[in-house]
């Protein structure tokens, strides 16, 4: 069975830096990515990185003109400042890899979603692709606001109803049917 799905039934929430988190949101995750935020695009994190993607992961971050409207108001500058009075520097490395663990714990993707040189990915933002094809069943709130791997796993579902067996487990992984070779 492919993680998300098994990620799916349950709702995981985890603590970095002391602040808790609930479940990641596609919402949040379409913020971080819109930030361009190295905890989901890769490379160096530094410290306003590190507060700006904590403070969004504790956000509904929908309906986006409110959080839009918050992020212009300073929203997550004053959270920043506000974690830098009582932060302990000494801890940024551990708080940053738990960060990335929460974050990726969410989006434990399968294979056809990881560019390769012959998968380039979609053109559109990910997450947004996503969204598109599960809001006519979910509903716009719910699309943004479910925990990601409930939503992925509906967009997988969504795409085997459709005909698409290109989704493998693992196990077919394992056995070679991602690659196409046992087709």
């Amino acid at each position: 069975m492919l993680a998300t799905f098994q990620h799916a039934m349950q709702a995981r929430a985890s603590t970095v830096a002391g602040i808790k988190l609930g479940p990641l949101t596609l919402a949040q995750l379409y913020c971080l990515h819109a930030w361009e935020s190295p905890l989901v695009v890769g490379g160096p994190v530094t410290l306003a990185d590190f507060a700006t993607a904590l403070w969004t992961c504790t956000q509904p971050c929908f309906p986006f003109e409110k959080f839009t409207g918050d992020v212009c108001r300073g929203k997550p500058d004053k959270a920043m400042a506000k974690l830098g009075k009582r932060y302990d520097v000494q801890r940024f490395e551990k708080d940053v890899a738990a960060l990335r663990e929460h974050i990726g714990w969410h989006c434990d993707l399968p294979p056809r979603f990881s560019k390769t040189d012959s998968n380039k990915g979609c053109s559109a933002p990910w997450p947004m692709v996503i969204a598109v094809q599960v809001m006519p069943l979910l509903g716009e709130s719910e699309t943004w606001t479910a925990p990601f791997p409930r939503v992925m796993a509906y967009k997988i579902a969504l795409d085997n109803a459709a005909g698409d067996s290109t989704w493998k487990t693992e196990q077919e992984q394992e056995q070679g049917y991602a690659n196409g070779s046992n087709s």
